[in-house]
């Protein structure tokens, strides 16, 4: 049986560059390329042009990224996926589980 849910996908990057438009494309793409990464190792598929991007930082979230996240961004990809076994994955917090 077929189902669908989502997945994480992750970018870490440069906060001092997180006004610059080019950089932070690229980090998009890359926490797309990961979610994709993360799909397939699930056994399923993205579903085309469903991926939502959020960024995050340490300074406008509540999140707490620690000593290591100072100066730090994270690029968030959420995609939605397809596929058997989909609807027992979990995209919550910072793991797919």
């Amino acid at each position: 049986m077929t189902s669908t849910n989502t997945v994480f996908g992750w970018a870490f990057g440069d906060g001092a560059r997180a006004d610059d438009k080019d950089y932070l494309a690229r980090l998009r793409q890359d926490s797309l390329e990961n979610a994709r990464q993360e799909a397939a190792r699930k056994g399923v598929d993205v579903v085309p042009d469903s991926a939502d991007f959020t960024l995050v930082s340490d300074e406008d979230s509540l999140i707490d990224l620690g000593e290591a996240g100072q100066n730090r961004i994270v690029m968030r990809c959420t995609v939605d996926v397809t596929g058997p076994g989909a609807g027992q994955l979990r995209a919550e917090g910072p793991m797919n589980g």
